[in-house]
């Protein structure tokens, strides 16, 4: 199984370069065969379908730029430690360009029958998840509403270039504004279903919130990102001369709606920061920027905090839940002034 965190020194830019993009498997990444690879859809559809990689490149095409984060991203920022989960830091999202074939026109192709509600996408990744023993693929459902989303593709490339294998070939599902794990990779079989929601392990088990209510857990799956901003420049423990510009820097994004301001605290209470415009479209981090002149030496605490059009702001504390997902308190560095 392949893990891995991008630096945060790589999330200054606008696109994350492939090789440093975070990298989360659950499963060992399985070896597909781009020539005999298949993508089946079948289940609420008028006539089942088969596509070949070959098939898919030939259809239309739409690029997408999405920011992409880990649902556990910032778990090491909870008090308390949950158990069986990975200790992630800040560094599972990236921003990557992607292009594919939009999933709605792959539907359509197979004729979505009148009443169905879900799409289950199952990748080509099996094992068992800590506690179980019976082997699974990795799967996803999602609403027909999202699946049918212009956004929502079937990606061949990421930035420009063939999709490699640890990030999902030879093809992977984006789901722009959700958490990553919707975003299936190495994906195999589209199956279209109506009535109640299909039970699936990473949809009811797995990438739940997961809270008290009433002495009983309550269960409410893991999909739209979190309002968050994050601090990329100067990181966290560095050091700035006092008396001369410094100019602090990051990103912010949120899954429902754009980013309408940053505020940054130096110690002396919020103040704006300057938000480059989103002219990536609302799935995409944008920048943002703040001048500051240090009058005297010492530690400083910088805290950062992003609102969206919906008006949701980012907590000074994490959302408690069971398995720590979507973390998305105001971050906070300390930094020298010598």
């Amino acid at each position: 199984m392949a893990n891995r965190e991008t630096p945060i020194s790589a999330l200054r830019t606008d696109i994350t370069p492939v090789d440093l993009f975070f990298v989360r498997s659950h499963f060992p990444v399985p070896g597909v065969d781009r020539s005999s690879w298949r993508l089946s859809v079948k289940g609420e559809v008028d006539e089942a379908q088969e596509f070949s990689y070959s098939t898919l490149r030939r259809m239309p095409q739409r690029t997408v730029r999405v920011t992409m984060e880990c649902a556990g991203n910032g778990r090491t920022g909870f008090k308390e430690v949950a158990t069986g989960e990975l200790r992630w830091g800040l560094g599972a999202v990236s921003t990557a360009s992607w292009t594919g074939v939009p999933l709605s026109l792959i539907l359509e192709k197979a004729g979505v029958k009148k009443g169905a509600n879900q799409v289950i996408a199952e990748g080509a990744d099996e094992g068992h998840e800590p506690g179980t023993t019976k082997m699974m693929n990795f799967t996803r459902r999602l609403s027909i509403e999202k699946a049918m989303e212009d956004g929502t593709i079937l990606a061949l490339k990421m930035n420009g270039k063939v999709l490699e294998t640890q990030h999902g070939a030879p093809a992977r599902l984006i789901v722009p504004g959700w958490y990553a794990m919707a975003s299936v990779k190495w994906v195999k079989a589209i199956r279209v279903l109506s009535g109640e929601p299909f039970s699936v392990f990473f949809n009811d088990t797995k990438y739940v919130y997961v809270k008290e209510k009433d002495g009983m857990e309550v269960k409410e799956p893991v999909t739209e990102l979190r309002v968050k901003a994050l601090i990329t420049d100067p990181l966290d423990g560095g050091s700035a001369p006092m008396g001369s510009p410094l100019i602090i820097r990051g990103k912010a994004w949120s899954g429902s709606s754009n980013i309408v301001g940053v505020q940054i605290d130096l110690g002396n209470g919020w103040e704006d920061a300057d938000v480059d415009p989103q002219t990536s479209g609302r799935y995409a981090w944008t920048g943002w920027r703040k001048k500051w002149v240090p009058r005297s030496r010492g530690s400083v605490t910088i805290s950062v905090r992003a609102a969206d059009r919906t008006g949701d702001m980012q907590p000074f504390e994490p959302m408690p839940n069971k398995y720590q997902y979507g973390y998305n308190a105001v971050h906070r560095i300390r930094i020298d002034i010598v």
